[in-house]
């Protein structure tokens, strides 16, 4: 009895450590806050898209009430791919987002509200941002400065 409990957990944990996939590129953790002009930024997303190689696996988080966001690539807030990204910001207002989703006799606002930051801070070919995650953990505060 002792010897097949031995053997299952031995098992077990065999098939526990090859289940991460042995494809995926290394990720770090990367969390900060989101801030324009000084302000933090209360609803968005931060979107962190590697700059060049193979692993062009882009990672996004969610701007929070406090400006704070955490990245996720394959499984959440596991992070970005190490290497250099390009970041893009958008925001807009969260009192403008939920009023997209009251009902107005019966019609739907398909129109977004319009960003609180400049437009090139949302595209990946204007962006000026950019940043590099290392293998630690990282801390990467984003300051919209216009």
């Amino acid at each position: 009895m002792r010897f097949s409990i031995a053997g299952v957990i031995g098992l077990s944990l065999l098939l526990a450590g090859c289940s991460a996939d042995a494809n995926r590129p290394k990720v770090a953790p990367v969390s900060g806050k989101v801030t324009h002009k000084g302000q933090p930024l209360t609803a968005g997303d931060v979107v962190f898209t590697p700059t060049g190689g193979a692993a062009s696996q882009i990672a996004t988080g969610q701007i929070g009430p406090d400006g704070s966001y955490q990245l996720t690539t394959f499984n959440t807030g596991d992070g970005a791919v190490l290497g250099t990204h390009k970041v893009t910001v958008t925001a807009r207002s969260s009192e403008e987002m939920k009023k997209l989703n009251e009902p107005t006799g019966g019609k739907i606002a398909y129109k977004l509200p319009a960003p609180l930051t400049p437009p090139k801070y949302s595209k990946v070919d204007s962006t000026p941002l950019q940043y590099t995650v290392d293998d630690k953990k990282n801390t990467i505060d984003i300051d919209l400065s216009d």
